[in-house]
């Protein structure tokens, strides 16, 4: 206790510490003053040899100061004002070196929140970490995924026999109608088991969750909604708790909201399903109650319970379900279980773990330009460095001293790396588009939290230390001689720390031209992608999926007077040439058989053949041409004709350069249906051109096209080509449907440009920009920082230079001789980095589409815009030291 009031005293009187100490420092210097007096030297030669003796006061006293902790403090505060006068003195060092850092920190943190948010830590239920999705994996033919569907008494097995699992929920889409102001709105629904609550641990914002009262037969039907639908239909009104509202002509009581970030499914409103539900004998797609048939099912593995272990569980329960459900499991298959964020975000991991390396490139771009700027700054200060170790300051105290000024700059950096990470994420989580990438869960919150800042603030800590040491350290090694005798800069000494920085800036270079092929690859890629044929017109297509109310149009004949009345009065809008109806949504794709039956045609393996249910004007509505034989007449379509037109890889394929007009198949899929017509044979009539899916090196596959009518199950599509922008025709496109038949609700109209931008462009996009900004970013730090040794090489070799013009050199030899030192240095940077590169592109062949990661344009177009810029930076000094002043040059030190 007296020691630390001692030191208590010492920190907050420091003004007496220092006249103690020199009051005692005095008192031993008259003392050994007074003692070569008494040895008969005259008093002023004694004074003299005393002060000699001691070695200098002010140097005595530093290192009494030293020994003690309040006066390190002290020194370490006077380092801080005294590198901010320096900073504050030299703006525009400080404003290059804080702007660099604060884009490598900046973009690091960036992407490392996206990283932790998104993909790490992404949901806010409990235990998170040890949610799992349930799978059945085909093992006999290598699927990746057989299903991970499942009918409710399946998970309600799974949740009872396995000891592997604390628990099990089931839930799975609810197509919903809301009644909203006599209006019928498509709705977003989950319909789920009630022990939700419990499982995912998320207690509502407002109300109460689902309990297993709610979802007894006969109990009063209640709804729980999404914040984002709550304040979306009811404006965040808090009152809503207890209002029915009628959701597919059923009143529901609204009882909860739950919070912002519970967004399980993307749904908006959630509604409980009994366990024990009277499950059908056999299984189609849909129920009379339009519930859902199928459900997902994910699990809370137990504590120190592994995957393997608990899928191995899951597989005894599913070797007695698949006896029940013979259909639903192959022959050969094994459960698995995957953590749920694995799951959703898929292969996007690896797109981001090539963005936290291209960061960390950018990153050492901006810290080797950081570090080349204090290179240049404490040579040009060599002469202040040498004064200083002169006058009694040791090198460990002339290296903390530097140390603190770089210091400063890693926390300013850090402090604009923050800002412009908050601005960045906000722009993320705002951006149409990019809050669903489809790979991020919703539930992720994208924002600059605790872990997120702790990174940014050590990151900055170890960049302070990656560019600050070095060039301090190399600092204080300078010749004190030479350096103290010279007025200017010192030629020699700054030549051995050029070559230092002459290798930061080739290593910059380098890895600038890493990331400009990284980023080309990725420009190249989306390129491939926008530019890509389907094998149809994408533009000018609008299209809607109309859901029909459970027990109403269940015929084929009641879905062809509708379709009839409502096709005739769209062809009416301004600007549509053709419309049409179907199944499937083109170039995507459409269920199919998962065999074919041709007379005559024995084969062993499974012949797996897309099929769409068509009408006759959904040929030139799409823009598929005709090969071969004739397309679908409407009175094909009307008398529902057992006709089909098939595409030419099913021509090529199964009949092996026969004519396939005039055969007949038969797709097995339809002997499965209950209500479809069975063992159906279909006479091929015509041959139309392949649409080709958007996947990278997927070839066509077997389709047909067989008219609409065939069967009544199951709802369809509506398409419309139009001359004029599709997107206008959105709103007249719901009233005509709504005009027609006030129940029936179009689901997500929207033109297939917009999904295509959705769905297909906007990864690439993403990889485009992200990329390429880091490929920008680096790229402009290179070019700072080669600039930045042209220059200074320019002032070393000044003397030098105007020698050579009083000699008699021409301006073009200059040039010459600075542009050769430069395109050195490029050259050798390209080198290197296209090495680098030609080594790791492999790694980048997943996240490409239609580009090869070997390809030709972009190994070639990248070092020459590289080059290109380099000289561009070279040019400049390489111009002023053609105009130098051989009378001022040959003045110069």
């Amino acid at each position: 206790m007296g020691r630390s009031m001692k030191w208590l005293r010492r920190f907050t009187q420091r003004a007496l510490s220092e006249k103690r100490l020199d009051s005692e420092l005095q008192f031993h210097l008259e003392q050994r003053t007074a003692d070569y007096v008494a040895e008969g030297i005259p008093p002023e030669e004694a004074h003299r040899r005393a002060v000699l003796e001691f070695g200098g006061v002010e140097r005595f006293k530093e290192e009494c100061r030293e020994t003690h902790w309040e006066n390190q403090a002290d020194i370490l505060t006077r380092d801080f004002r005294f590198g901010l006068r320096g900073l504050r003195k030299d703006r525009g060092f400080a404003f290059v070196a804080i702007l660099a850092l604060t884009l490598g920190i900046g973009f690091s943190t960036i992407v490392f929140s996206i990283f932790y948010n998104g993909v790490l830590y992404p949901f806010p239920y409990r235990d998170a970490e040890r949610l799992t999705v349930i799978g059945i994996l085909d093992t006999q033919h290598g699927s990746d995924r057989f299903r991970d569907l499942y009918h409710l008494n399946e998970v309600a097995a799974f949740r009872r026999q396995t000891q592997s699992f604390e628990d099990i929920v089931a839930y799975g889409s609810w197509d919903v109608v809301y009644l909203h102001q006599n209006m019928p709105e498509p709705v977003h629904g989950c319909i789920l088991t009630p022990n939700m609550m419990d499982f995912w641990g998320v207690a509502p914002l407002l109300g109460r969750g689902f309990d297993e009262q709610d979802a007894q037969p006969g109990a009063p039907p209640v709804v729980v909604l999404s914040y984002a639908y709550w304040e979306k239909m009811f404006n965040g009104d808090k009152s809503v708790l207890g209002t029915r509202i009628i959701l597919n002509k059923q009143a529901r009581t609204i009882i909860g909201v739950m919070p912002r970030r519970f967004g399980l499914y993307g749904a908006d409103v959630y509604v409980p399903i009994n366990w024990n539900r009277p499950e059908p004998a056999s299984y189609d797609q849909s129920r009379d109650d339009g519930d859902p048939v199928y459900f997902f099912a994910t699990g809370l593995v137990r504590k120190g319970v592994s995957g393997a272990t608990a899928a191995a569980g899951l597989q005894v329960t599913a070797n007695q379900l698949s006896a029940l459900y013979p259909k639903d499991y192959p022959e050969h298959f094994q459960m698995t279980t995957r953590p749920m964020n694995e799951v959703i975000v898929g292969d996007f991991k690896q797109t981001l773990f090539l963005l936290i390396a291209a960061v960390v490139l950018l990153l050492l771009i901006s810290s080797s330009n950081v570090a080349n700027l204090l290179f240049t700054r404490h040579t040009a200060r060599a002469r202040e460095i040498a004064l200083r170790s002169a006058l009694g300051a040791s090198r460990s105290r002339l290296v903390r001293q530097l140390f603190v000024e770089s210091l400063l700059l890693g926390l300013a950096g850090c402090l604009g790396g923050c800002l412009l990470a908050y601005f960045g994420l906000q722009v993320v989580r705002l951006t149409p588009g990019v809050s669903f990438l489809g790979k991020i869960p919703g539930e992720a919150d994208m924002s600059l939290n605790l872990p997120v800042l702790f990174f940014a603030v050590i990151l900055s800590l170890l960049t302070t230390l990656l560019f600050g040491l070095a060039p301090a350290f190399l600092a204080v090694k300078k010749d004190l001689r030479t350096n103290l005798q010279t007025t200017g800069v010192n030629v020699n000494a700054s030549r051995r720390g050029a070559r230092v920085r002459a290798g930061l800036v080739v290593g910059q270079v380098a890895l600038s031209m890493l990331l400009l092929v990284f980023a080309g690859l990725m420009v190249r890629s989306f390129l491939a992608v926008t530019k890509f044929d389907p094998g149809m017109h994408t533009q000018g297509l609008l299209h809607g999926w109309i859901h029909f109310p459970a027990r109403h149009y269940e015929s084929a004949e009641s879905k062809r007077a509708f379709f009839d009345n409502v096709l005739a009065r769209i062809s009416t809008l301004p600007g549509v040439t053709h419309t049409a109806v179907s199944f499937g949504l083109p170039p995507v794709g459409s269920p199919g058989s998962e065999d074919v039956t041709i007379p005559g045609k024995p084969h062993e393996k499974k012949w797996r053949t897309g099929i769409d249910l068509v009408s006759e004007g959904f040929f030139p509505t799409v823009g598929l041409q005709l090969l071969r034989g004739q397309l679908l007449s409407a009175k094909d379509v009307a008398t529902a004709r057992r006709v089909a037109v098939v595409n030419s890889t099913l021509a090529k394929s199964y009949f092996l350069g026969e004519n396939p007009i005039g055969q007949r198949i038969k797709f097995n899929a339809f002997d499965e249906e209950p209500q479809s017509p069975h063992d159906t044979y279909f006479e091929i009539i015509g041959v139309v051109n392949d649409l080709k899916p958007f996947e990278p090196n997927e070839p066509a596959h077997p389709q047909a096209y067989i008219p609409y009518t065939f069967f009544g199950n199951y709802d369809r599509r509506i398409l419309v080509r139009s001359v004029t922008n599709a997107s206008l025709l959105l709103n007249p496109f719901r009233r005509i449907i709504a005009e027609a038949d006030p129940n029936i609700v179009i689901v997500e109209p929207s033109t297939l440009d917009a999904d295509l931008q959705r769905h297909v462009f906007l990864m690439p996009k993403f990889r485009v920009i992200s990329f390429g900004a880091c490929a920008s970013i680096g790229l402009g730090l290179a070019l700072i920082g080669l600039f930045g040794v042209m220059s200074y090489s320019v002032t070393l070799q000044t003397h030098e230079l105007g020698v050579r013009i009083a000699l008699g050199a021409h301006p073009g030899n200059i040039l010459t001789l600075v542009m050769g030192k430069g395109c050195l240095l490029v050259g050798s940077g390209i080198s290197l980095g296209f090495l680098s590169a030609f080594l790791t592109v492999r790694v980048l062949q997943s996240q490409l589409w239609g580009v090869s990661a070997f390809d030709p344009w972009t190994l070639v177009l990248a070092p020459l815009a590289l080059l290109a810029a380099g000289l561009m930076a070279c040019a400049l000094p390489a111009r002023r030291a053609t105009r130098l002043d051989p009378i001022v040059a040959l003045r110069y030190e």
